[in-house]
């Protein structure tokens, strides 16, 4: 007997009524489009409240939303540079206590020079804020206070640096003041002659001296985030506080989300700016297969902006293919450190064994994602375990559970199907399913995910599937599901055995 929803047995008037089912109309795997969460501290120039979802759609729209120059602003504006297409989302947080502050003294650059002023024009500064250039001419005769206040001007017309300058002392000290508060601040950065080819004017007896970004304390709270979203699923989470209270609650929160009856899974990212053995501490102090660290040292570009790139990246390849690995991956206007501060291959793996995901950079300055890992490293009960290493296992499976829970919804739940024995004699048409009919489904869906490159060894994923009804509850069906993950193609080794 044919069963309908919507069509009653008791028509008697004459006609032909046609009903339309579409629970067997998709023949592929489900499209299952990801949306990302970016996190960060806005300005009062921004025009969006604080803890509201903000929709990013186009290139320095979040200069209007949070301010030019904010943490925010910057970390939307590197994710859209690395990734235009994915879906994204923003929320401003509340900032921190007090601000941090860098001091660059000229007067000592130039009391070698005549009369302790510039003695020839022509000539240029050349300063990095935050990675953000500041090219200054000097004309001849100025004075420290003289370049302290034309670079002061330079700052505060361009109006996007995430800085305010201004300029203290009869010695012309300019002062650089982050325009968001918080610990967030202690991590920009400000250094002369980054590039090649740059020097100091030829009449500065000695470098400037530069007194880095300090003085930042406090922060915003992830917690405020969570009440907002509670509910919504972020595929991806982008956020820049790297202090164990905010990472703890990221890993709660994606460890919540992961649960059986949340079901709306999450990965997290973050970067540091430390050294190897600094990074190695931050790792070792956490344990969690939904959020990636990625550490560099001595890059003029700030953490926040390492986050937004490298979430902008996977966030885009994972959703393309949750199992390929994001290797030589570029992380688009970031700037390398010095070939001096760049981590070894040796401190690299070290990292990696620690829970800290790492880059290399080409041979042309360029960013590259070396390995994306998660900083899962032991199981409760202490043992080392790398089941969660590599970020695509985790990606796998949230494309794995989508996957199976989108199909069993459509072809039976949504339906409203009945549940019987496997002895019981289905006819075609009706809505009664059984445990055998939902196994042949499980099978047929699994066979899509081998084809698209997810799973292996399907034939042992068929032998090993378990679906039987619950010995407890006559409505319900149990199915323990076995794939064998794809894996990821990192390393050849090869022994070369010579003969002469």
């Amino acid at each position: 007997m044919i069963s309908f929803n919507n069509l009653p047995d008791t028509t008697r008037t004459p006609g032909v009524y046609t009903e339309v089912d579409n629970s067997k109309a998709l023949r592929g795997l489900f499209p299952n489009p990801h949306k990302v969460l970016i996190i960060g501290q806005k300005v009062s120039t921004g025009d969006k409240a604080v803890e509201t979802l903000q929709a990013i759609t186009n290139d320095s729209q979040a200069d209007g939303f949070f301010g030019p120059g904010s943490v925010l602003a910057r970390m939307c504006n590197t994710f859209k540079e690395n990734n235009a297409n994915t879906e994204v989302f923003a929320m401003a947080l509340s900032g921190g206590t007090l601000q941090a502050s860098a001091r660059i003294n000229f007067s000592t650059a130039l009391s070698h020079a005549a009369g302790g002023a510039a003695s020839a024009g022509g000539q240029t500064v050349h300063m990095l804020i935050n990675g953000q250039q500041v090219y200054q001419a000097v004309t001849s005769g100025w004075s420290s206070i003289d370049i302290a206040s034309a670079m002061k001007v330079y700052i505060s017309e361009a109006k996007n640096f995430p800085v305010t300058a201004s300029v203290v002392g009869a010695s012309g000290v300019l002062i650089l003041s982050a325009i968001c508060s918080g610990l967030i601040g202690n991590y920009l950065d400000v250094r002369f002659n980054y590039y090649d080819g740059q020097s100091y004017p030829t009449f500065f007896g000695d470098s400037a001296v530069v007194s880095n970004f300090e003085g930042g304390t406090a922060g915003p709270d992830l917690g405020d985030v969570w009440a907002v979203v509670d509910g919504e699923q972020f595929h991806h989470i982008v956020q820049p506080y790297i202090d164990a209270t905010n990472l703890q609650s990221l890993e709660e929160e994606l460890e919540d989300r992961f649960k059986p009856l949340e079901d709306i899974m999450g990965i997290g990212y973050t970067a540091v700016r430390a050294t190897q053995a600094s990074a190695t501490t931050i790792g070792n102090s956490r344990n969690s297969p939904h959020n990636t660290i990625m550490a560099f040292n001595d890059s003029p570009t700030s953490p926040e902006e390492w986050a937004a790139a490298l979430g902008a990246q996977a966030s885009f390849n994972l959703n393309q293919d949750p199992a390929r690995p994001l290797h030589t991956l570029k992380l688009r206007g970031i700037l390398p450190p010095p070939i001096a501060s760049r981590f070894t291959q040796t401190e690299r793996n070290i990292l990696l064994y620690d829970g800290v995901a790492t880059f290399v950079v080409d041979r042309v300055g360029n960013i590259q994602i070396e390995r994306c890992i998660t900083t899962y490293q032991t199981n409760a009960s202490g043992v080392i375990d790398p089941s969660y290493l590599d970020i695509q296992t985790l990606a796998t499976l949230m494309e794995i559970r989508y996957q199976f829970k989108s199909r069993m919804v459509t072809r039976f739940i949504a339906t409203r199907f009945k549940l019987a024995d496997d002895s019981f004699p289905i006819q075609p048409g009706s809505n009664i399913t059984n445990p055998k009919t939902i196994r042949q489904e499980i099978i047929a869906l699994f066979s899509q995910l081998r084809d698209i490159g997810l799973i292996e060894n399907l034939q042992e994923f068929a032998d090993n599937l378990v679906v039987e009804r619950n010995a407890s509850d006559v409505n319900r069906v149990d199915a323990l599901l076995p794939p064998d993950l794809i894996n990821q193609f990192r390393v050849l080794a090869g022994l070369v055995q010579f003969i002469l």
